[in-house]
C-alpha cells in the first residue's frame, strides 16, 4: 500500500521544515530556471508534506514551494501527503528518491542524506545509504560527512560543482580563514578540480617548510591576486601554478634549468630531443630522433646501431 496520497492544499497551510531538506547546508533560494519552468509549465513534481498540528510541514520540495510563493502561484496546489504512521526508513527513502528524480545527489546532498540516516535509522536500516548514495563504506561516509564542516560558501561551491569533493576533503584540514581565502582564489581564477588539488599540495609543502600561512605565501609572491579584478585569467593561472611548483620544489626546478642549459649548449638539430628521467629520479637520459620516413630511418640505423 502506498505511503503517499494526493491532496489539494492552500500554500499558506504548508509550514517550512528544513530538518528534512538535503539542501539545508547550502542557500536554498530557488534559481531562476526553476521559477521560469514553473511559470511556463506549471508544477510538474508536487511537494511532499506531512500532517502537522498547525497544518502540514514540508518534507520534500522546499525550493519548489519558495518558487511558488515568489510567483504568487494560485492556491490550492497539488501535493502528496505522507501517512502519519510512516517509519523512518520509508520517510528517508522517500526523501532520497525524490531528489534523485530531480538530479543525481551532489556530494553535499549525499552528505546530508547520510547524516539523516545515521541520526534516525537503526544500524540495520543503513542499507538506505548504499541505495541512494555511492558511499558504500564507512570511510566514504565519514569523508562525505566531513564536507558538512566546511563554511557555507564552500559547501555551495561543492554542491554546484565549482569545487570538487576531493578538493573539499583537502580543505577540511585547513583553518576556516584559510579555507575561505583559498575558496575565493579558486572561484576568481576558475581553477578546475585537478588544478585545485595541485594548488593545495604545493601550498601545503610551502607552508610546512616555511612555517607560514597560505595567505602569507600568496601575499608575498602573488600580491596582484589579492586585490582587484584578475586580468587574463588563463595566463595568470598558468603563471601561478608554474611559480608555486618552482617555490615548492626548488631543487627539482634548479635541476630542470641546469638540464635545459646543458642541452642548449649541444646545439642539437631541430628533429632531436633529449629528455631526463621522470622528476630526475635517475641520471638516465633519452634521445628521441625524428626521421622523415622509414627509409631515412633504415639508412641512419645501419650507421649507428654498432655504437649502441
Amino acid at each position: 500500500m502506498t505511503i503517499l496520497s494526493p491532496i489539494l492544499l492552500n500554500i499558506d497551510s504548508i509550514i517550512p521544515n528544513p530538518e528534512w531538506s538535503l539542501h539545508q547546508d547550502i542557500p536554498t533560494e530557488p534559481d531562476l530556471s526553476l521559477i521560469e519552468s514553473i511559470a511556463y509549465l506549471g508544477l510538474m513534481r508536487p511537494p511532499i508534506v506531512k500532517a502537522h498540528p498547525n497544518g502540514y510541514e514540508s518534507i520534500c520540495g522546499s525550493r519548489r514551494l519558495r518558487a511558488l510563493r515568489k510567483l504568487e502561484y494560485p492556491s490550492p496546489i497539488f501535493c502528496l501527503v505522507i501517512k502519519n504512521d510512516v517509519n523512518w526508513e520509508d520517510l528517508l527513502l522517500l526523501i532520497g528518491e525524490d531528489q534523485i528524480h530531480s538530479s543525481p545527489l551532489s556530494p553535499i546532498e549525499a552528505a546530508r542524506f547520510i547524516y539523516l540516516c545515521e541520526k534516525w535509522c537503526k544500524e540495520s536500516e543503513l542499507h538506505l545509504i548504499d541505495r541512494i548514495t555511492s558511499a558504500t563504506s564507512i570511510t566514504q561516509r565519514g569523508r562525505l560527512l566531513s564536507l558538512l564542516e566546511l563554511e557555507e560558501p564552500i559547501r555551495t561551491s561543492i554542491h554546484r560543482g565549482h569545487i570538487s569533493d576531493k578538493t573539499g576533503f583537502q580543505m577540511t584540514k585547513l583553518s576556516p580563514s584559510e579555507r575561505l581565502f583559498v575558496h575565493d582564489l579558486f572561484i576568481r581564477l576558475s581553477l578546475n578540480g585537478n588544478k585545485q588539488r595541485r594548488f593545495l599540495e604545493f601550498l601545503q609543502i610551502l607552508t610546512g617548510t616555511k612555517g607560514c600561512t597560505i595567505e602569507q605565501v600568496i601575499t608575498e609572491h602573488f600580491a596582484e591576486l589579492c586585490s582587484g579584478p584578475i586580468d587574463n585569467i588563463p595566463q595568470q593561472t598558468n603563471q601561478l601554478m608554474k611559480r608555486l611548483y618552482e617555490l615548492s620544489h626548488p631543487k627539482l626546478s634548479g635541476a630542470k634549468e641546469e638540464f635545459r642549459e646543458l642541452v642548449a649548449e649541444m646545439n642539437l638539430p631541430a628533429h632531436c630531443m633529449v629528455s631526463p628521467s621522470h622528476s630526475f629520479e635517475t641520471d638516465k637520459v633519452s634521445l628521441e630522433v625524428e626521421f622523415r620516413n622509414f627509409d631515412a630511418f633504415s639508412v641512419a640505423w645501419t650507421k649507428i646501431k654498432d655504437h649502441l
